[in-house]
């Protein structure tokens, strides 16, 4: 087969005001199941600095919140008794309702616990695993009660502002929709030519060669590997995958649990580097793959607080990257292997 890691590099030659030449590199990569570019450009290597919401929080919290204790019960929508005869679903802390501005026809809002402002480095195995379990439960009872035909299931975080975050108070969105979204139908058709050419699993073959090459290899727990992407969408691109589990109904607490704790080791190589927000989806294939997620951080660049988003994402549909892939792949084994 041949390579799945392909690249080409450009080189732009140019003279500062003294005549003295100057070279730099953009490396275009090409994602090895779609094809699709991304964009590794010379990385001006500035610092960032996490924003602190301590003051915002401090507003917007408490009576202020309707996911903080004291409102989620009083203020947030309930599902019908077929869904849930309690009205809401409830894991450890974690509460589900549905989202009062739904993005499809099954949409319920997690929030993670009773904390109004959780910092990257202070989300715990036991908050992650119970959020999750609890939006598995919500897509479990859609899919049983609801559901006959195929549906397109996704597990979705917005975190902190950058992110598209409209409310502080940590919260996931449950997407279960009778159409997939452009990354779920496109990986699908893609994943599914790559089988029949291949006679195997994209992401089962992706996880072979990645841990045999090391380069953009992170680390395993349990039932869960981590690896960054070879052709990221944003300056960090961490993929995990289940590979064992094919269907929401095939991941356990002990895998939630590997996971959980895997996510902080990408939560503190997020802050080893000055990186606050991210996005996040976990999704589920109609086509016999395995289930996976994808993370990215959001940030804005220089003193005017711009966006990290410009013409190259939002119309040319190309991610750019400052960072290397395996140079942040290295940086992240580290912190995995001390989860």
């Amino acid at each position: 087969m041949e390579s799945l890691f392909q690249k080409h590099v450009e080189t732009f030659t140019f003279y500062d005001g003294e005549g003295n030449k100057i070279e730099r590199n953009t490396e275009v990569r090409f994602d090895p199941l779609t094809g699709e570019s991304s964009r590794l450009v010379f990385d001006t290597a500035m610092t960032l600095t996490a924003p602190d919401y301590t003051e915002a929080a401090e507003k917007s919290g408490g009576a202020n919140c309707p996911f903080c204790p004291e409102n989620v019960h009083k203020l947030t929508p309930v599902f019908p008794n077929e869904i849930a005869s309690e009205g809401r679903i409830s894991q450890g802390e974690s509460i589900v309702f549905p989202n009062l501005f739904p993005y499809s026809k099954h949409n319920g809002v997690v929030v993670f616990s009773k904390d109004h402002y959780v910092r990257l480095q202070e989300f715990t195995t036991t908050m992650i695993k119970d959020a999750f379990i609890a939006a598995q439960t919500y897509i479990e009872r859609v899919v049983a009660t609801e559901e006959k035909d195929d549906v397109y299931a996704s597990i979705n975080w917005n975190y902190l502002p950058y992110s598209g975050g409209s409310i502080l108070h940590p919260h996931l969105h449950v997407v279960v929709s009778e159409s997939a979204t452009n990354y779920q139908s496109h990986f699908e058709r893609k994943a599914r030519a790559f089988k029949e050419n291949h006679g195997q699993d994209y992401l089962t073959y992706l996880l072979e060669m990645e841990k045999e090459n090391e380069e953009r290899w992170i680390g395993e727990k349990g039932n869960v590997a981590w690896v960054h992407a070879f052709a990221p969408k944003s300056h960090n691109d961490f993929l995990a995958v289940f590979p064992k589990a094919v269907s929401i109904d095939d991941i356990g607490e002990q895998d939630w649990t590997d996971f959980a704790e895997g996510l902080q080791a990408i939560f503190s190589t997020l802050t080893e580097q000055g990186f606050a927000s991210f996005n996040m989806v976990f999704t589920v294939s109609n086509e016999g793959s395995p289930v996976h997620a994808r993370l990215i951080p959001r940030l804005t660049l220089g003193g005017l607080d711009t966006s990290d988003i410009n013409f190259f994402q939002a119309l040319h549909l190309e991610p750019l990257s400052y960072k290397s892939p395996e140079d942040i792949a290295e940086k992240a084994r580290v912190h995995f292997l001390k989860k």
